[in-house]
């Protein structure tokens, strides 16, 4: 299968869900949802770097996911752009992008001053491995809600993201189909002390 198109297939199962995450550290805890539309994936996937790709940069960003899933705009599309190299490395951690959230527990509150190096603007790092290489995930405010979008993805080549940033603990997240209303407890911090607890 097109390597894009299955990109974009595994992120076009993310759309109907939802996942509400709870992270504490020093006695506080903040809570915080992450979404997902079809227009998040440009930047996910890193389309937005092929620059002398008209195909690519025209459009709304929507449509285009839309013409990948359909087999219209290609991975040998982005191949033959000059600046393929710079997004070619976030292709295959971003096929297994559920498994990445489903079994993550690595987070992190996000401050840009730590990395003044870099122009991403983030709330939330979370860092999980593929193939024994740490991937970041970069999570930021969806504009006008109250949800946070996947902003940007991809494996560590060089310098440690997480370097200055303050580590949370997981306490509780859950994955929730928004169509269905069905929700998952995939972790549960609480519950699981609660349960260790010895009977008296």
């Amino acid at each position: 299968m097109d390597l894009l198109q299955q990109c974009a297939q595994e992120f076009d199962r993310l759309i109907p869900y939802q996942y509400h995450i709870m992270i504490g550290r020093k006695g506080k805890s903040l809570e915080f949802t992450l979404s997902f539309d079809r227009a998040d994936f440009h930047h996910l996937a890193g389309l937005h770097k092929l620059r002398d790709n008209v195909r690519f940069q025209t459009g709304k960003r929507a449509d285009i996911m839309k013409e990948i899933l359909d087999g219209r705009l290609t991975f040998s599309h982005a191949q033959q752009s000059a600046f393929f190299n710079e997004m070619k490395l976030r292709l295959q951690p971003l096929t297994q992008l559920e498994q990445f959230l489903d079994s993550n527990e690595i987070i992190f509150r996000y401050n840009a001053k730590a990395n003044i190096f870099s122009a991403i603007q983030a709330d939330y790092l979370l860092q999980n491995d593929f193939k024994g290489t740490p991937v970041y995930l970069f999570l930021a405010q969806r504009s006008d809600e109250d949800t946070q979008v996947c902003r940007t993805f991809f494996p560590k080549t060089g310098k440690d993201y997480t370097e200055g940033q303050p580590r949370y603990t997981l306490l509780k997240k859950e994955k929730r189909n928004v169509i269905t209303n069905e929700t998952i407890v995939q972790y549960d911090r609480i519950a699981l002390k609660n349960t260790n607890k010895p009977e008296n």
